[in-house]
């Protein structure tokens, strides 16, 4: 990988893997640490890497390992604290009256997220946020594909009945 291939990626990947950090970790500052040493690890990499895709792919495992690591560290979790979501980059609103929506959709949603089991919102993430293809998800969590299906279908229907009880409406 060429230096401006790896700007390029950085650029287009540092948003996504931060919010994922964020809502995998609960803690903004271990979220920016976090996306610094995947993407420092893919500058470290960057000679193994070919494909755009198997890149995405690798920082997004890279990435969630990271947080696992240091899920495992602090044995405990923290809620995110509401006003903190102004400062996830897809948290920016242009017109007045979108950012109440937003905001209460946002508060409803990492809530739903929050209550989940970190496996559950790690696939949920991957999935939905990421765009990363079961294959992918299963190689990153270690699990085969059935499986991987299945946990996925459960983390939905999980995160479904949180949003309803929200009074968030499909």
């Amino acid at each position: 990988m060429e230096i401006e291939a790896y700007r390029r990626t950085v650029l287009a990947s540092k948003d996504r893997l931060y919010s994922y950090a964020a809502f995998m970790l609960d803690d903004l500052e271990e979220a920016q640490d976090v996306t610094q040493e995947a993407l420092v690890r893919l500058w470290q990499h960057r000679s193994e890497m070919i494909e755009a895709r198997s890149v995405r792919a690798w920082l997004v495992r890279t990435t969630h390992r990271l947080c696992i690591d240091r899920i495992r560290a602090r044995g405990g979790r923290t809620l995110v604290d509401p006003e903190s979501l102004d400062e996830l980059p897809s948290a920016r609103a242009k017109r007045p009256d979108h950012l109440a929506v937003t905001r209460e959709l946002a508060v409803a949603i990492t809530w739903a997220l929050e209550s989940l089991p970190h496996r559950d919102r790690s696939v949920l993430l991957m999935r939905e946020v990421h765009g990363l293809s079961y294959a992918e998800m299963a190689k990153t969590l270690g699990l085969p594909l059935g499986t991987l299906k299945a946990f996925l279908h459960r983390a939905r229907e999980k995160l479904r009945r949180r949003l309803v009880a929200q009074g968030v409406r499909p």
